[in-house]
């Protein structure tokens, strides 16, 4: 039943690992370590699917033009069913939940995410779903959680003190993709990664190739601290 279970997300120490339970009654949230005997220490994810508050009501019609919503920034105004994401930095009290705003499903959150609407229920598009739910799991994790190559992800373990997940779980355990000579282009024409093969090869012109230099002039080298465009 949409706004009275809901799918709870328990995090772990440094939130590299969770606990997912599903269908839980949101109204008991604050009873949740004692009716199920686990520790939300650590922070919390709620997922509840929601409506528009303007969706439906006395006289209105929920297929009223214009509607609908697209744009990822407006996607606290969708009106029809889409998943609303609640993030809790601890688990709220019996007051909080008692006495939450009005028409609020959950109390107040430490912070919320709203996925845009879809016809047809599928919150799978690249740019339109995933891209905005990662930067807000990224915030509220304070975390990168994008892919990258396993030279990135050497360079980060030789300058950083916190390697993002994916180097974590793929790169240092010695897993993740088998390099071969088209991934390794591809990641250079893609100004995703440095061609150090050949530093130090003589160029065309007969001169030497300078360290840190590109093979392809004019295509931008993404620093390792970059915007978080990349997917």
């Amino acid at each position: 039943m949409f706004s009275v279970l809901a799918d709870i997300i328990l995090l772990k120490e440094n939130a590299t690992a969770f606990e997912y339970l599903e269908e839980f009654p949101m109204q008991m949230l604050a009873q949740l370590e004692t009716i199920t005997g686990r520790k939300a220490q650590h922070g919390l994810f709620v997922i509840n699917m929601e409506y528009g508050r303007n969706f439906s009501g006395p006289d209105k019609d929920v297929f009223f033009y214009d509607r609908s919503v697209g744009h990822t920034e407006d996607a606290w105004q969708s009106n029809f069913l889409h998943p609303v994401i609640y993030y809790y930095r601890h688990l709220p009290t019996e007051q909080e939940v008692r006495f939450r705003p009005a028409d609020w499903a959950l109390p107040r959150p430490t912070a919320i995410h709203h996925i845009v609407e879809d016809f047809l229920t599928d919150w799978t598009a690249p740019v339109g779903h995933i891209l905005p739910l990662r930067r807000f799991l990224e915030n509220c994790l304070d975390t990168d959680l994008r892919s990258f190559y396993a030279e990135s992800c050497f360079l980060f373990a030789l300058t950083h003190q916190k390697l993002p997940p994916f180097c974590q779980q793929g790169y240092l355990r010695m897993q993740g993709l088998m390099g071969t000579e088209s991934l390794r282009r591809h990641g250079i024409e893609s100004g995703l990664l440095r061609d150090y093969a050949t530093v130090g090869r003589p160029r065309e012109d007969g001169g030497q190739r300078p360290v840190g230099s590109s093979p392809a002039p004019g295509l931008p080298v993404q620093p390792l601290d970059g915007n978080k465009e990349e997917l």
